[in-house]
């Protein structure tokens, strides 16, 4: 802004009348040399906020005798271009869609995975027994060959016999194996 060049030139030039130097002004207004120089060069903007860059030239003015309202009358901040500030809200429209989108499919898929592990778990039998030895077992009075296994129900009794190996009773995840010739199952409900 051409005003602020204006600004920034005349604390310049009074500086160079005063035959200070950057680092002088720097350290007696306390701001780093830089700040001193975008100042200078009227990019007030680069500087920090508007309520900084008045004190800066403020404080730059008196240091250097010069009338700091005159020079702040002439200051005020660059405004936001409409088109920046649109563009900022499409962004952020833009990142807040993809956002909620992820969300929902996220959501989705979490739904539809709980949904077919609930159906997959209903559609198979509970709790089972399987014969996991070498040879086969009798399962009420039934062969129950290696490798093989039943579906067992709540509230029955189940008798084995000829076990010589290991049979597992598997239930709700977990593994009960049972290491013995003969033995009874009863299922209960919870």
């Amino acid at each position: 802004m051409e005003k602020w060049v204006r600004i920034g030139e005349a604390l310049r030039q009074a500086r160079e009348s005063k035959q200070m130097n950057i680092n002088e002004v720097a350290q007696k207004i306390g701001i780093p040399e830089w700040k001193v120089r975008l100042i200078e060069e009227g990019e007030f903007d680069r500087v920090e906020a508007p309520f900084y860059v008045k004190y800066y030239i403020k404080s730059y003015a008196e240091l250097l005798g010069l009338d700091p309202a005159e020079l702040l009358g002439q200051f005020e901040p660059r405004p936001v271009d409409a088109r920046q500030k649109d563009r900022k809200a499409v962004i952020n429209g833009s990142l807040m869609s993809l956002l909620l989108l992820v969300i929902f499919v996220a959501s989705a898929l979490f739904f539809t995975y709980s949904i077919w592990n609930f159906f997959s778990v209903l559609g198979s039998p509970m709790i089972q027994f399987v014969n996991q030895s070498d040879r086969p077992v009798y399962f009420n009075e039934m062969p129950l060959a290696p490798g093989e296994s039943t579906a067992l129900r709540i509230g029955q009794r189940y008798r084995v016999v000829g076990n010589t190996g290991v049979c597992s009773v598997l239930s709700a995840g977990k593994e009960w194996k049972i290491r013995v010739a003969n033995f009874e199952v009863i299922v209960w409900g919870k």
